[in-house]
């Protein structure tokens, strides 16, 4: 299985080269300032960071790196007015590079890296994780999580996204379940030269609400986590990495 996933995921990494950009982003003239609202804020649901982790520090020589891959829920009637193709799909992946870092006072950090295929979409983002308790035997951990998105490759967009989250976990054995909740703050603004839009589409600014719960399962070096997320629309994420 996680062959499978590590194939899969790199498939959809070098399907942005193979393929010739079905699910790149543009704005029409034509476009209302209605839909673009609606799509800034699936735009923010689908580049949103997101963690896939417990809330137990990694300590200070702790490091993880892997791939992951999230299956998100999409209006495809919105999304068919800014792709290329005017075909949007149901669910849009979003494969990511990801990387941790564990650093001294119950701190870690991390970034990720993502390109969605045959599309114009490539993410930034960083992330920085507290742990208020390290969790014990008997006890869970807990963590406060910050994080903080950039969209790149879109000329016409500005897309920033910026979250809090609070995570709670427990392991048992090999597996740590987690869950938690957060705030996304998602900003978006037309940045294109035509006349028509740059009157018509306004500058947004949303905040919404998010829910999630996943599982880490670990072996000796080897990590799958799982997990679902509802912001707006459901987010299902899978993630396969390796680490100490």
């Amino acid at each position: 299985m996680k062959r499978l996933l590590l194939s899969g995921v790199m498939v959809l990494l070098l399907a942005t080269t193979a393929m010739a950009g079905k699910y790149d982003i543009r704005f029409l003239d034509t476009l209302g300032n209605d839909t673009f609202e609606d799509f800034v804020k699936e735009a923010g649901v689908v580049t949103a960071y997101r963690g896939l982790a417990p809330a137990e520090p990694q300590g200070i020589t702790g490091f993880d790196i892997g791939v992951e891959v999230s299956a998100i829920d999409i209006q495809s009637s919105v999304w068919d007015e800014v792709f290329t193709s005017g075909d949007a799909p149901d669910y849009l992946p979003v494969p990511r590079l990801h990387v941790r870092k564990g650093l001294p006072f119950n701190l870690d950090v991390g970034a990720i890296y993502s390109e969605i295929p045959d599309s114009n979409i490539k993410l930034y983002g960083g992330e920085v994780q507290w742990a208020l308790l390290e969790g014990t035997m008997a006890t869970p951990a807990l963590a406060l999580r910050g994080s903080y998105t950039t969209l790149e490759g879109v000329d016409d967009l500005s897309l920033k996204t910026y979250a809090a989250d609070a995570v709670i976990s427990k392991g048992f054995a090999m597996l740590t379940p987690y869950a938690g909740i957060g705030v996304v703050q998602i900003e978006g603004k037309y940045d294109g030269s035509d006349p028509t839009l740059q009157a018509e589409l306004k500058d947004q600014d949303f905040t919404e609400t998010r829910y999630f719960g996943g599982v880490q399962f670990a072996l000796l070096l080897a990590r799958v986590t799982v997990e679902a997320e509802y912001l707006e629309n459901p987010v299902y994420s899978m993630k396969l990495s390796f680490g100490w």
